[in-house]
């Protein structure tokens, strides 16, 4: 019985004498795309690459890159007005994100047929934009976008923690190490008026012209600003050039020295810029 069973077997596998079908192939791997190689030619582009986890894609940046702290060691493709395209050929990239300073240097790269994304990036909406477009071309749109709606979110909640009252506010840019010289202020179109403006903020110098104006002592004599925001370098070493201003941000105490750098660059950390700035504009506890 047990031959009789063994042989009913094979000839159930076997049919009628014909070979058992071949196996299927399996399907050929696909082909692995060379992974990115991406020079950034500004900070802002530099952050952008961080905030999409691209950070180990970079092979060059520009010398004022410093964030993350990894990007540090980066190598380097020369300052941020004056790149160099030799270096950056070198390194055989395969996405250069420019700004709107590049223009020379990013029509050389695209002559030698390297992708070069032109992110300008001044306001909030361009770091959006550069978001998505950098995001696209690295096939991380779902990164940017899921960036962006965190910028929106932290837009909304800044808008809604502005205190009712709009202080007058002068944003202070650079000044002379030891006095008030040749000082530069923020006036509208700059990216952190448009954040002053989040946080209900009024800017003393709406009116100008610039978005960087040169201002002197009798201007702020006139703008009387309620809280000076001093985002200079020479604030670091102390504030006390103010202190002799007849003006009620000096008499309050209201000149407060400044040096988040996320105030100053455009970047995807919005929501770090914009509670810096709410808290300095609280109301003083008396």
């Amino acid at each position: 019985m047990r031959a009789l069973a063994i042989a009913a077997l094979f000839v159930t596998a076997c049919g009628s004498g014909e070979a058992p079908p071949a196996p299927t192939p399996a399907p050929a791997p696909a082909p692995v795309a060379p992974a990115a190689r991406i020079v950034s030619l500004s900070p802002s582009a530099t952050e952008v690459v961080a905030a999409l986890g691209a950070v180990p894609l970079l092979v060059g940046v520009d010398t004022y890159s410093k964030f993350p702290a990894a990007v540090t060691g980066v190598a380097k493709v020369g300052d941020y007005l004056h790149p160099n395209a030799e270096i950056i050929l070198q390194m055989r990239p395969t996405l250069v994100i420019a700004d709107d300073v590049h223009v020379d240097i990013a029509h050389v790269l695209t002559d030698a047929r390297v992708h070069v994304a032109s992110c300008p990036i001044h306001t909030l909406v361009d770091v959006k934009a550069c978001l998505g477009q950098v995001g696209a071309a690295l096939g991380r749109t779902d990164v940017a976008a899921r960036v962006t709606a965190k910028i929106d979110a932290d837009i909304a909640a800044a808008r809604a923690a502005a205190p009712p009252r709009h202080p007058r506010v002068l944003l202070v840019l650079d000044r002379d190490p030891d006095g008030l010289g040749n000082l530069v202020a923020a006036g509208p179109g700059s990216y952190v008026d448009e954040l002053l403006a989040v946080v209900g903020g009024a800017n003393v110098l709406a009116a100008s012209a610039l978005p960087y104006p040169k201002i002197s002592i009798e201007d702020i004599l006139r703008a009387r600003p309620e809280v000076v925001l001093d985002l200079s370098f020479a604030a670091r070493g102390g504030v006390t050039a103010w202190d002799t201003l007849d003006v009620p941000a000096a008499h309050d105490h209201r000149v407060l020295a400044i040096s988040d750098e996320t105030l100053t660059a455009p970047s995807p950390r919005v929501g770090q810029a914009l509670g810096t700035l709410l808290h300095a504009l609280s109301p003083p506890v008396r």
